[in-house]
């Protein structure tokens, strides 16, 4: 079965983990998902990277995950054809004011 390779970029604290804004993911399953990116990221770069993105009950809320520029809510749909789909994640810093 081929791979498919998706252009990730991250941003925010995960950026901060990886130390890069941009990561390649070889995903080999069909249809890809973002679940499946997702996991791939978390097996390269460990725990403290599953922990700025996810809870107990998926993804943590001020986490926000985009293909193509189309947010994405459930994590278990195919992410959109093409040679070299685009994922991006963004975590966002929860702001406080006073």
């Amino acid at each position: 079965m081929q791979s498919v390779v998706v252009n990730v970029e991250l941003y925010g604290v995960v950026r901060d983990l990886v130390k890069e804004p941009r990561v390649l993911v070889d995903v080999s399953s069909r249809p890809v998902t973002v679940r499946d990116v997702l996991e791939v990221l978390v097996d390269r770069y460990g725990p403290a990277f599953r922990d700025r993105l996810f809870g107990s009950d998926g993804l943590l809320g001020y986490v926000r995950v985009y293909a193509d520029g189309r947010p994405i809510e459930d994590l278990s749909e195919p992410l959109p054809a093409g040679d070299e789909p685009a994922v991006r994640i963004i975590v966002m810093a929860a702001a406080g004011g006073g």
